[in-house]
């Protein structure tokens, strides 16, 4: 019999299910503005990390995500006393982004989210959420991000 056409259960790609607390809304986004490929991906994965420090360090600038990430860094070390929900969401969030805990990377993620239209960003880009974003996106995308980090 030939091994390569046996019916073993094939696993599912990690970044797959990473991405999976993205579904359906990276879809919504990829149609309504006609994004190519990962971009909807890669702007909600942003906006999670500019959510988690809002929620954990909300006076650190956008740039300093990689340190929260780490643990490391003056922001860091500076932190508040933080709650047991809080820590879920720093270990759960350094799942989720574990790419961004290179600063390249997430300096790099931090420059093409500010070359995306105001219309998709729901933060700033000095990581403060935008007021003229509408009532419902906003609800939307904090929900979303609520629930990635529970």
């Amino acid at each position: 019999m030939n091994t390569l056409l046996s019916t073993a259960p094939v696993a599912r790609p990690a970044l797959a299910s990473l991405m999976s607390w993205q579904e359906p809304l990276a879809t919504r986004l990829r149609f309504r503005h006609a994004l190519p490929g990962m971009v909807a991906n890669r702007l909600l994965n942003v906006e999670l990390g500019l959510y988690l420090l809002a929620e954990l360090l909300p006076m650190a600038p956008p740039q300093a995500l990689p340190d929260l990430l780490n643990g490391l860094g003056a922001a860091y070390r500076q932190r508040p006393i933080w709650s047991p929900r809080q820590h879920r969401a720093l270990n759960q969030a350094r799942a989720l982004l574990a790419p961004y805990q290179n600063h390249v990377a997430w300096f790099r993620a931090l420059d093409k989210y500010a070359t995306l239209a105001p219309e998709l960003r729901v933060f700033s880009l000095n990581g403060n959420l935008r007021p003229e974003v509408s009532s419902y996106v906003l609800r939307e995308r904090l929900l979303l991000f609520s629930k990635a980090v529970a």
